[in-house]
């Protein structure tokens, strides 16, 4: 049989078939054939830039809008946006709480076996806002000029030496705090200032002699809802002296003036503060118009009463027992 191949048809053969593919990819610089199977391909190709190109838009948007609406949110205060806000529980407004400095060479109570070195006055909380006080923290108390009079022992505060400053909020002077609520004497007072107000004072009192009771302090506010705080600190010699007084008041610590008797508080659920060990008690009441916290802080006891008739709110009573901790420890 006669081969009549030509030989341009031979060397086309040689080459082998010309592939569709390969004349619509275009990096072959070969243009299409223009079948329908390429039209397909670029209409394809088309949809999915369209579509990358929305998704990408959605993306952009999103972001945006998420933006702003965390913009939006935490920019007002939280109390601005509605349903956020946050009921009255009954809190106080106090200055930012400042430790004292200490004399030189002292150290603080955890590097000194739980002995305080700082004035007693100024471990007392400060008075809040809603008691005529101040957000100003309040300077330290000066030390009594020689020769100025001995605290009594009825429980009011001692009389400041000459250039001295008050223990009363910051701004304010003793004689006439801003926007006065009720009385906030803060000051020296002697250690049997305490026995007036508890039943069985006797045994109280031979407590603080038998162990030495160094000083006392004391600090008494009244709220604009009623709430009446006083607040007082024993300092002795060391840990082993100040804890038989603590346990006498958890234990047995009944005020004077208390009628209806005096029952063990539920400290369950609170925010205990290390190296400070706490007693409650109250009146039976509903809620009770009597509180009472008992801290012992090395050589500090402390004693916390809040008395309303209304009843003593539960969040200020914690506030107030864990601010006055934190300031011990």
């Amino acid at each position: 049989m006669t081969d009549s191949t030509t030989p341009q048809e031979t060397a086309a053969l040689a080459e082998g078939p010309v592939l569709p593919e390969e004349i619509d990819d275009p990096a072959v610089g070969v243009p299409s054939t223009g079948t329908p199977a390429d039209g397909e391909r670029t209409a394809r190709r088309a949809r999915r830039r369209r579509a990358a190109v929305r998704w990408g838009a959605a993306v952009v948007v999103c972001a945006l809008a998420g933006t702003g609406t965390a913009l939006a949110v935490t920019a007002p205060e939280r109390t601005d946006l509605p349903g956020l806000a946050t009921p009255k529980d009954g809190r106080y407004t106090f200055p930012a709480l400042v430790l004292p400095q200490l004399p030189s060479g002292q150290s603080v109570p955890r590097e000194s076996k739980g002995r305080h070195a700082a004035d007693l006055r100024t471990l007392l909380l400060p008075v809040p806002v809603e008691a005529g006080g101040s957000l100003v923290p309040a300077a330290a108390p000066s030390a009594p000029a020689p020769g100025a009079p001995a605290p009594s022992a009825s429980g009011s505060a001692s009389p400041s030496a000459p250039g001295s400053t008050s223990a009363s909020p910051a701004g304010t002077s003793s004689a006439s705090p801003v926007a006065p609520v009720g009385p906030t004497p803060a000051g020296r007072v002697s250690c049997e200032a305490i026995t007036a107000d508890w039943k069985d004072p006797g045994s109280l009192r031979a407590l603080l002699l038998q162990n030495a009771c160094r000083d006392a302090a004391v600090r008494e506010w009244t709220a604009a809802d009623g709430t009446r705080t006083q607040i007082r600190l024993l300092s002795f010699g060391s840990q082993a002296e100040a804890w038989p007084m603590f346990d006498k008041l958890r234990r047995t610590g009944e005020p004077k003036d208390s009628s209806g008797g005096v029952q063990t508080g539920d400290t369950q659920g609170w925010d205990t503060v290390f190296g400070v060990d706490l007693a409650t008690r109250e009146v039976p009441g509903a809620p009770p118009a009597t509180r009472i916290a008992f801290l012992s802080a090395g050589n500090v006891t402390g004693v916390i009463t809040m008395t309303n008739p209304k009843g003593v709110p539960t969040a200020a009573f914690r506030q107030v027992v864990t601010l006055q901790s934190d300031l011990l420890a």
